[in-house]
């Protein structure tokens, strides 16, 4: 694994995430850019990636479920051709998925759209209520291993409480071939990985991130790279140039 702020540093804030080089280590969080505006609007910030709000197979409106709102996959695979086709950045495709059978299937549709990076979103309740990866070893392997044969570079997002012990949900991830894993920003999610989870993961950190001062103590914790959503929803598509701005008021000081 590679070590997350020397990284940064040596890239200029740039990184390295599960073998994509990314020109900024901060990104949106996946749902952050909602509409397809919102996302094309990113394409003219200093976002590290794109990331795509979370996509299931069918168009998903249950009353009970909001955040997983979305018009269906085929809907956004355009979306992602345009984005792979104008843009310098990678592109990372967010799948949410009620069976195994459909990670495969949507991690694939997305690959072949040309999606730079593939991620599983463990994160949202209806996924810890239908598939419940992270309750069983064996479901969270085929996933695992469903999601990295779509041949492009992918990470799991986790949820803030996670049942599975961090060492073995590592080595089931790098054993499969998932090169990262996106963590809720706080101990029990991010500090706890870090000290229990064996190498090569690379982390991610979502949650929390308001400042330059944040992304910095982030990546001298152990971070890769971080993820914003309600900073980007609140001030737009200019937080990446202001939490860039703070980064290097930070290093300045240190």
């Amino acid at each position: 694994m590679s070590q997350p702020a020397d990284t940064a540093r040596a890239l200029g804030f740039g990184t390295v995430v599960a073998g994509v080089r990314l020109p900024f280590c901060v990104m949106n969080a996946s749902g952050s850019a909602a509409s397809a505006e919102e996302v094309r609007a990113l394409r003219r910030s200093r976002t590290g990636a794109i990331v795509l709000k979370s996509a299931t197979v069918h168009p998903f409106v249950h009353p009970g479920f909001r955040s997983l709102h979305n018009p269906g996959f085929d809907k956004l695979l355009p979306l992602v051709r345009d984005l792979v086709r104008d843009g310098d950045r990678p592109v990372v495709a967010s799948v949410a998925a009620a069976s195994t059978d459909e990670v495969g299937f949507l991690a694939k549709a997305f690959a072949d759209a040309g999606a730079t990076i593939i991620e599983a979103n463990l994160a949202d309740p209806w996924i810890e209520r239908t598939l419940a990866p992270l309750d069983d070893a064996d479901v969270l392997r085929d996933v695992a291993t469903r999601l990295a044969a779509a041949g492009r570079p992918c990470w799991v997002k986790l949820p803030a409480h996670v049942p599975m012990p961090y060492g073995t949900l590592s080595g089931i991830l790098a054993a499969a071939g998932v090169r990262a894993v996106v963590a809720h920003n706080d101990f029990q999610g991010f500090e706890k990985l870090l000290l229990e989870a064996a190498p090569p993961l690379d982390v991610v950190v979502a949650g929390g991130i308001r400042s330059g001062f944040d992304v910095v103590s982030a990546m001298r914790k152990g971070a890769c790279a971080v993820q914003v959503g309600s900073a980007l929803r609140a001030g737009g598509p200019g937080v990446f140039a202001r939490l860039e701005r703070e980064m290097r008021k930070v290093a300045a000081l240190a």
